[in-house]
């Protein structure tokens, strides 16, 4: 048995039922985890996501090995999974996440990609929005939605993962970073990872056969190198992300558009729903600050906010 002498620092790519596959220069091992989870100091979902680095001792004749340690993360991309009542993070270490949204079928559902959006704020990590189904030709109010985000300063990308047009673009502006793609059911983000990485479903198809999961849409968080340097990682597709809870203020400096004025509001403790003074209510109404998004703030406090 030809063991490696210290543990060696590697990659997450994916990971199910506690089994990991790990990159270590330019080889992949299976490993688990040392005793049944890694400490933390939260109560998570999982231990480690795509994009996470450990430290592995490896049996390099076996390919396998055990997960000693995870490194500091830079960052997290973090949903609050309801059916355990915990955090689950998505993926980590990232440099941009792209969330996807559809022309149709299924429809535009900014509530989606505002929750999304928040969530990348949150944790400190660039943002864009795909609008793909490009082809199918958008309306009016969906075009001006996105035109929103990039006055924000996402960035935004119209695309047809079917035809190719406008995957260049994207493929450019995710080179050499590590991408995390969201997306609901239904918008087209299977056939757009296969765009930007020719033959990565057929691989998430032998995985989940290999672990006894059945060939089928994503399950599972995977990493998939970027054909010119970095990665790329698919995350399940969802119907409806939830965050995680946090305060009021947290909630409304995730809205860009409302960091500035919501420093002028006359309490503190303004949750700009209600109280006089709010400096953000009053730029809503001079037309600073979107209503959709105004809506998507006040569902967002609703829900998520303690």
């Amino acid at each position: 048995m030809s063991k490696a002498a210290s543990p060696q620092l590697g990659i997450i790519l994916h990971g199910i039922n506690n089994i990991f596959t790990v990159r270590v220069e330019n080889t992949s091992y299976l490993c688990r985890l040392k005793g049944k989870r890694l400490s933390s100091e939260h109560r998570r979902y999982n231990a480690l996501a795509p994009g996470d680095r450990v430290y592995c001792v490896l049996d390099l004749a076996q390919h396998t090995g055990m997960i000693t340690e995870a490194a500091t993360r830079n960052n997290a991309f973090v949903r609050w999974n309801p059916k355990r009542n915990a955090p689950q993070t998505i993926a980590a270490n990232l440099d941009l996440v792209l969330v996807l949204a559809s022309v149709d079928t299924p429809p535009f559902r900014p509530r989606f990609l505002d929750a999304v959006l928040v969530a990348a704020e949150h944790a400190g990590i660039s943002a864009g929005v795909i609008l793909n189904k490009f082809d199918l030709g958008p309306d009016e109010a969906v075009l001006e939605r996105m035109a929103v985000y990039a006055s924000l300063g996402y960035q935004v990308f119209g695309c047809s993962a079917v035809n190719g047009k406008g995957i260049s673009d994207i493929l450019e502006a995710t080179r050499d970073r590590t991408v995390l793609l969201v997306g609901q059911s239904g918008v087209g983000k299977s056939t757009l990872l296969n765009a930007l990485v020719p033959g990565a479903e057929a691989k998430i198809g032998d995985l989940s056969a290999k672990y006894n999961r059945g060939r089928h849409t994503t399950r599972f968080a995977a990493a998939f190198d970027h054909p010119e340097s970095g990665l790329i990682i698919d995350s399940p597709g969802i119907r409806e992300f939830s965050l995680q809870l946090f305060e009021a203020s947290e909630l409304s400096y995730a809205f860009p558009e409302m960091r500035e004025p919501a420093t002028h509001c006359r309490f503190s403790t303004c949750t700009h729903s209600h109280e006089p003074g709010c400096q953000v209510r009053a730029a809503l109404d001079a037309g600073l600050i979107h209503p959709d998004r105004y809506e998507s703030y006040l569902r967002l406090l609703d829900r998520s906010c303690i």
